[in-house]
């Protein structure tokens, strides 16, 4: 994605000078509390369309007061982990009288000035795909920005909140479990991707997975890429038929049970043949067969913290000069597929 070097909300005045009419005759059209004629509508509504414009729900506030709307910005709206979290945060913001809106990262220019332009209190992000560029230019916005560390902020700066899932040492755990069952052959298995981009080496858990197989002095295999599950499997299938493996660590829950049901389509005994684990202990985990190793990730901390240091944030504003940053664990959960 590409944006400018500052982020610019279009405002009524913008409208208006695009349309050649007074802001007040924007407002008229933008609230439909008062007739205007119908070719000058058309102009305003033209500008509005151009110019991507928005209405703030700040400006409709009275001065001083928030818009009580937090963004929460995620990789996969339909993943059961965004899902938990955001509902431990609502709890806490429902009590506030705050509302969340959940989206998904857009491939576009116009995204961070969408977002800007709805003068959300704060926004949380949880998506590995948007750049550290992106992120850089929300926080310096003034946006209170809280991100939850699915790969490496170290170029970011200023003040924002950020949250260690600990995904990273949860990956050198599950690897390391496969290594302790003599597993040596171990497959990273990698999330779906809709462009077709490989793991990233900022990705906390394919590093944690390459740092363990390193240390243990293992080779280190990746398959990646994939747009879909069918492509994932044949892949799979395809990779399975050449190479030797014994072991697989996938990104996902659901990504291990695609490659699990490839295995045992193909035959293959698990865990006799090979062992599996895969991250986020999800539901599925504990019905499928064998029942899946995995690891859990503390969704409920998540969620807490998150709204916790948004509230800082936002109260403390002035006061707060430096990143919060907050530290979790994951817990490993051993089940039959290893």
């Amino acid at each position: 994605m590409k944006y400018s070097n500052a982020l610019k909300r279009t405002t009524r005045a913008d409208v208006a000078k695009e349309a050649g009419v007074s802001e007040t005759i924007v407002s008229y059209v933008i609230n439909g509390n008062r007739y205007v004629d119908e070719k000058k509508r058309r102009k305003v509504q033209k500008a509005v369309e151009k110019l991507n414009y928005r209405p703030s729900p700040m400006a409709r506030a009275l001065k001083g007061k928030n818009s009580n709307h937090i963004l929460f910005i995620a990789d996969d709206l339909t993943s059961e982990h965004f899902g938990k979290i955001i509902s431990e945060m609502e709890k806490i913001a429902y009590k506030d009288g705050c509302f969340i809106s959940l989206c998904s990262d857009r491939a576009d220019d116009d995204f961070l000035n969408v977002v800007y332009n709805w003068s959300f209190d704060g926004v949380i992000i949880g998506s590995a795909a948007i750049p550290d560029s992106s992120v850089q230019l929300l926080i310096d916005s003034g946006v209170p920005v809280v991100l939850l560390e699915i790969r490496s902020y170290e170029g970011i700066h200023g003040t924002y909140g950020k949250i260690n899932t600990g995904l990273y040492d949860g990956a050198r755990r599950c690897v390391k479990l496969l290594q302790e069952k003599n597993r040596r052959r171990i497959l990273y298995v990698d999330s779906l991707s809709p462009t077709g981009l490989g793991a990233g080496e900022s990705d906390f858990r394919y590093r944690g997975y390459k740092d363990q197989m390193e240390s243990a002095g293992l080779p280190v295999a990746v398959l990646d890429g994939c747009r879909t599950e069918e492509e994932l499997t044949e892949r799979f299938h395809g990779y399975f038929a050449a190479q030797e493996v014994d072991g697989l660590f996938c990104r996902t829950d659901a990504i291990a049970c695609t490659v699990m049901r490839a295995l045992q389509d193909s035959g293959v005994s698990i865990p006799r043949q090979v062992s599996v684990v895969g991250f986020n202990n999800s539901r599925m985990c504990r019905y499928v067969s064998p029942t899946l190793t995995t690891m859990e990730i503390r969704r409920d901390l998540i969620g807490q913290n998150a709204m916790q240091i948004l509230k800082r944030l936002i109260e403390e504003k002035d006061s707060v000069t430096e990143p919060i940053f907050v530290q979790l664990e994951t817990e490993l959960v051993e089940r039959e597929s290893v």
